[in-house]
């Protein structure tokens, strides 16, 4: 869950800096659909994952694979969504 809590402030820090759009090289509407929806996606990620993995740890079943794959999931949703805000932003 710490790739989690550090995708949502990572999240929170594009979502603070939104308003610095220079108009010639942005477009604040690109930059906010990709900040939301990566954050949307890392967080439907994240709660699938997270109720997968106690569902298998509480059979008694190997959980790692599924946490694991949650986190590199959440990791990879935040970076195509940091991807699209610098694509947005022209940074």
């Amino acid at each position: 869950m710490t790739v989690a809590s550090i995708s949502a402030v990572a999240g929170l820090f594009w979502l603070l800096f939104l308003d610095y759009c220079p108009p010639e090289t942005c477009s604040a509407e690109n930059a906010w659909i990709s900040v939301c929806v990566a954050l949307a996606v890392a967080a439907l990620v994240t709660a699938v994952g997270g109720v997968v993995t106690i569902a298998r740890l509480s059979r008694r079943t190997v959980a790692w694979p599924v946490a694991c794959g949650t986190a590199i999931l959440c990791v990879g949703a935040c970076a195509i969504g940091f991807a699209g805000y610098v694509s947005a932003t022209g940074i």
